[in-house]
């Protein structure tokens, strides 16, 4: 019974450890699952794709050389994976590009019992949902392939955020330590 508990309280100890949230892998995966559902449901989407991301700046310079290690039949593959992770790539790399607003939206959520003092705040203006609906026009209207080329990359990157519980939610709660009184709380994200 000690041995089990032991490694009950071992396992509980290690277990709230750092989350990566949604970060490169992930984002790698939800290209690979949109390129394994187009290639059972339309396969001809995968060549129209691939044509506007050859436009983009990234295409000659990083893409394809992460083709020399793969099969041909896996480039189509390899490319949406390269597409879905780029916003995050460019982070650090490319800051004209960079929009940190676009990965996310804060939808206030303040959980039932929460008292009058805890205040939400209003939507950002520009958020995941406002980025997704200019890059979709920018698909559609624009006539530059390099911009609709980098649209394309930002639509494949959000719709993965999108889908990351972390980037659509902001929880507002008071944050009360054991000495802190009524006063001494304050409002805080969690």
């Amino acid at each position: 019974m000690t041995l089990t508990a032991s490694l009950v309280l071992l396992a509980l100890a290690a277990l709230p450890l750092h989350a990566s949230a949604w970060n490169i892998p992930g984002h790698m995966l939800s290209g690979a699952i949109a390129y394994q559902l187009l290639q059972q449901e339309s396969p001809q989407t995968i060549d129209k794709v691939k044509t506007v991301r050859e436009k983009h700046p990234w295409y000659a310079n990083q893409w394809q050389a992460r083709f020399q290690d793969v099969p041909v039949t896996d480039h189509g593959l390899v490319l949406f994976m390269q597409t879905a992770r780029w916003a995050d790539d460019i982070r650090s790399s490319d800051k004209q590009q960079h929009r940190a607003l676009w990965h996310y939206i804060n939808w206030p959520f303040k959980p039932e019992g929460q008292p009058p003092s805890v205040q939400t705040r209003e939507l950002e203006v520009v958020n995941i949902l406002t980025a997704m609906a200019e890059n979709q026009r920018t698909m559609t209207t624009e006539s530059d392939p390099e911009r609709k080329a980098i649209a394309l990359a930002w639509l494949f990157h959000l719709v993965g955020d999108i889908h990351q519980p972390l980037h659509t939610a902001r929880s507002y709660s008071l944050l009360i330590t054991p000495k802190a009184t009524e006063a001494e709380t304050k409002s805080v994200c969690e």
